[in-house]
């Protein structure tokens, strides 16, 4: 089998989640914590206790703490003797993705998500929501009728039934009470405020393309796949990437091409969500791609998902 390393997004987040990891992996974390305080010269490890009521009131903290929760389970797994050849992300864990390719050290990426997720707080409101089960083409038409209401847009491709939306927050609840009233499917709110890969979010793509062209980027030394594409960047310079991540803020995440490209390129691949939840891991399956999957994290037993990944994936990483 061949390892495939999956990186969650922010939805994943849980306030318990940085705690659980220290008491979990203490070597792993307190390296993780102790680069990402210097890098940023505050006290994440106070913030991020789980009984901290603001832990997650900014998206500057959701985004950092997905982020360091997805790099500490990152180091557990290899630690554990498993290694991927191959990585990608989803949304936010597209930086996870980056820092596993070698395109950017681990550092600079904690500098670079702290200013994304400042950015982001101060962006254009709207809302997003996830919808669950409807076919692309129902949910184009409904979000056709609900543009009536403001700017929507299909924000997320993740599976052939499971999609987002972003836009204004009446358009996005336009959306929701059609989909609710005519298909009887699932269209919950999974972002209050924040209306992210959608063209209305386009002002904080500019005000975080300064930071993404002052990164310390490196030619990645593993397969880089963006969101924005689906497939694998062929990067000449570094500076591409910049440009990628620049459209990556308001452009569709294309999930489901991405994990189609990389399955069928590799009928061995052993996809594994690292990080917490079982986001990525649940929306594979017998009803979209029977693959083999893994996760590192679950809402039960967290320990018996990962040693079934470092026992199953480790002698052939």
């Amino acid at each position: 089998m061949k390892p495939i390393f999956m990186f969650p997004g922010q939805s994943s987040r849980y306030p318990e989640m940085i705690d659980r990891l220290s008491a979990r992996w203490p070597a792993e974390a307190t390296a993780a914590l102790d680069e990402a305080e210097g890098a940023l010269g505050r006290n994440l490890r106070a913030h991020y206790a789980a009984h901290n009521q603001d832990i997650f009131a900014r998206n500057r903290d959701v985004q950092l703490g997905v982020f360091l929760a997805n790099h500490i389970h990152m180091l557990a797994l290899e630690r554990a003797g498993v290694r991927a050849e191959l990585s990608l992300g989803l949304s936010l864990g597209e930086y996870n993705h980056l820092v596993h390719a070698g395109a950017l050290n681990f550092a600079d990426a904690v500098r670079l998500i702290d200013r994304r997720g400042a950015i982001y707080d101060e962006g254009p409101d709207g809302a997003m929501a996830s919808v669950f089960p409807l076919s692309l083409d129902e949910l184009e038409e409904v979000v056709e009728r609900a543009r009536a209401k403001g700017p929507l847009e299909i924000s997320n491709l993740n599976s052939p039934t499971q999609h987002v939306v972003s836009g204004a927050r009446a358009a996005v609840d336009a959306a929701a009470a059609i989909i609710d009233n005519e298909y009887g499917c699932e269209c919950k709110i999974i972002e209050q405020r924040i209306p992210m890969h959608a063209s209305i979010f386009k002002p904080a793509a500019v005000a975080l393309r300064p930071a993404l062209e002052q990164a310390s980027w490196r030619a990645p030394r593993l397969p880089y796949l963006p969101n924005v594409l689906g497939r694998f960047a062929e990067i000449q310079a570094p500076d591409q990437i910049a440009e990628l991540l620049f459209r990556h803020v308001y452009r569709p995440v294309r999930w489901r091409e991405s994990i189609e490209f990389i399955a069928d390129m590799h009928p061995d691949a052993a996809f594994i969500e690292v990080g917490p939840r079982a986001v990525l891991f649940n929306l594979l399956g017998r009803k979209w791609r029977p693959v083999t999957r893994f996760r590192t994290d679950a809402a039960e037993g967290r320990d018996c998902a990962f040693a079934a990944a470092a026992r199953e994936l480790s002698n052939g990483a």
